[in-house]
């Protein structure tokens, strides 16, 4: 027997009694609506408008269309098989905007649904790879419904394939020849090393798809390799650059190096020529006029380019900013603002991706994407600001400058130094000197930075990759997106500059799921900024000694002037260790700071000298 059923067998409710009470709940006869348009009989001109009932009108047919949408991909999921929502939080995938689109969950969904041709799935295989990542199914479901996507997603997760695919598949191969270049789609990137690997990964994916794929201003290079540079001037004095270039240096520096905009630190270390200066007018117009679908640049090559008329934007139906955060700071700003301008095409679709992403810098990225008129996307892959999760990380307290060297040496001595490593420092002159010191030590160590020709920076960056040089040196150029295979070790000789630029640096390890090593050293003068490095390795899931986590913050002060201008530090030719360290040596090292060496003065002097006797 039901014991509720005997509880309420005796109870009653008295509705005449209670008739008020009853009255309160019962719903009141709807009103007739009264309508104020006049009938049509009466409206001679025509002037009685209902705008309002036709505003209900259009709004209930947008939300008819978007819960027809929702119901279409709620079959298609069910018919797929596929949860989404449980896809979203296995990946950690965070979409927001306006009816963001589906992930692409598998290659086998890329092409079965969105048309990608079978010659690029055989080319994925032949790359070793196997499923998407979160960024790349993220993207994908994005790109391919042709929205603008605003992605974030940490260092080595694939970021490159995730918008080089969705232009591959939304725009087939051009046949046609035109007086410039007019591509279909442009990505523009901070630095030339970036530029080359994007250009060999997306010729790997294209392979054999007829796309004409190239890196504005390299053509011309090879065909000028081997040939001596001529340059107006007087003798023995610099060729003045172009302002808009001097016009961008003194705009401020950023908390990288690139390859068009030095650290102030670097900037009296600069030689000539640097082989990313934008093209100038006349060599631009040499640029050969071919069909180019994708092309890929810097952002100051392709403004000069745009002048010149050597490339046509208004054709570009997809811009990518590889590495948006650093192409939205202050150097790079304006150079940015004029190429979105220059790009009119209506059906311009945009995407910026990146590592870190600032909230300034996501404001202002967002203020120049509409989205198709339902605004963008924003992809986020895990945490916004961390490092991947397959970095051991770990900071070393060296005391002073003098103490690093010997950190270094015994880090070698106790077999921690495993090759391939990379080391970064924050100027040119600093490379130089611990190349020295390290090939001093029998360590097979390079350096890179923009002081080097183009020729002798791809030389080294194929050793490294080959394995013929163990210890690659560089400054922050190295330090965004360039994909070295199996790095096990970073080093941060010298502190970061920033969360961004440090986040970066270390993510040139632990690449595609692998484990990788990152060991920053600190001295008594970085104390001040290392609570900002701690926050990103507690967000990437890393230990930290609890006495780390009770820094005090720096204050944005402090941050700003870090940011502006590097730690002054000692010359690493005169600290402890150093083999150069007497005073001969250190005249010579100025010297070579100085001057560019007794190497520079010779080749200067034949140079000098053979003028002459052409004058005679």
């Amino acid at each position: 027997m039901d014991a509720f059923r005997t509880l309420m067998g005796g109870a009653r409710f008295d509705k005449k009694r209670f008739n008020q009470d009853v009255q309160v709940f019962e719903p009141k006869k709807p009103v007739a609506s009264t309508s104020t348009s006049l009938p049509s009989e009466l409206d001679f001109f025509g002037t009685d408008q209902p705008a309002a009932d036709e505003a209900v009108d259009r709004a209930t047919a947008k939300k008819n269309r978007k819960r027809k949408r929702a119901e279409d991909a709620a079959a298609a999921a069910e018919a797929a098989g596929i949860d989404y929502p449980a896809l979203l939080r296995q990946h950690r995938i965070k979409l927001t905007g306006l009816e963001p689109p589906n992930p692409v969950a598998s290659f086998a969904e890329l092409t079965s649904s969105h048309n990608c041709p079978q010659l690029i799935a055989d080319n994925w295989s032949k790359m070793g790879m196997k499923a998407p990542t979160g960024i790349q199914m993220a993207s994908w479901g994005i790109m391919l419904e042709k929205r603008d996507v605003l992605a974030c997603a940490p260092t080595g997760s694939g970021k490159t394939l995730s918008f080089i695919l969705p232009l591959l598949v939304l725009n087939p191969p051009n046949t046609t020849a035109s007086a410039a270049i007019r591509p279909t789609s442009i990505i523009i990137e901070p630095t030339r090393e970036l530029a080359m690997q994007v250009l060999r990964e997306t010729s790997k994916l294209g392979a054999g798809g007829g796309w004409n794929i190239k890196v504005l201003g390299e053509d011309e290079r090879a065909a000028k390799s081997g040939e001596p540079k001529k340059r107006k001037g007087r003798k023995g004095k610099r060729t003045k650059k172009p302002k808009t270039e001097r016009k961008d240096k003194k705009a401020g520096s950023d908390d990288d190096e690139e390859s068009e905009s030095e650290e102030e630190v670097e900037e009296k270390e600069k030689p000539e020529e640097q082989e990313d200066e934008p093209v100038g007018e006349k060599e631009a117009a040499a640029e050969p006029s071919t069909p180019t679908d994708i092309l890929i640049t810097t952002p100051l090559r392709l403004i000069y380019a745009i002048k010149a008329g050597t490339v046509d934007p208004t054709n570009v139906r997809h811009l990518i900013l590889d590495e948006a955060d650093k192409l939205f700071e202050l150097n790079f700003v304006e150079q940015t603002d004029e190429i979105i301008a220059a790009c009119t095409h209506p059906d311009l679709r945009k995407g910026m991706f990146s590592a870190t992403m600032p909230s300034s810098v996501e404001e202002m990225a967002k203020s120049v994407m509409s989205g198709g008129g339902i605004g963008a996307i924003r992809a986020i892959v895990g945490h916004k600001d961390a490092a991947t999760e397959t970095i051991k990380q770990s900071l070393q307290f060296v005391g002073t400058e003098d103490h690093k060297l010997l950190s270094l040496r015994t880090l070698i001595g106790e077999g921690k130094f495993t090759p391939p490593v990379l080391i970064f420092v924050q100027s040119i002159q600093r490379a130089k000197e611990l190349s020295t010191e390290l090939l001093f030590d029998g360590i097979n160590a390079d350096a890179i930075h923009a002081e080097r020709t183009p020729e002798e920076r791809d030389e080294v960056v194929r050793g490294f990759a080959e394995g013929k040089i163990w210890c690659l040196i560089s400054t922050d150029v190295m330090g965004r997106g360039v994909d070295f295979k199996g790095v096990k070790l970073v080093i941060n000789y010298d502190f970061p500059q920033s969360p961004g630029s440090y986040i970066h640096r270390i993510g040139r390890t632990g690449r595609a799921g692998k484990e990788g090593r990152a060991i920053t050293f600190f001295t008594k003068a970085d104390a001040v900024h290392l609570k900002s490095i701690v926050n990103v390795m507690r967000a990437s899931g890393c230990d930290v000694p609890q006495w780390m986590v009770d820094l005090k913050p720096p204050t944005q002060d402090e941050k700003k002037k870090l940011r502006m201008k590097p730690i002054a530090r000692k010359d690493i030719s005169r600290t402890n260790g150093a083999g150069n360290g007497d005073k001969a040596d250190r005249k010579r090292v100025k010297r070579d700071r100085v001057m560019g060496g007794k190497s520079a003065f010779k080749a200067k002097k034949v140079k000098v000298d053979k003028e002459v006797k052409m004058d005679e």
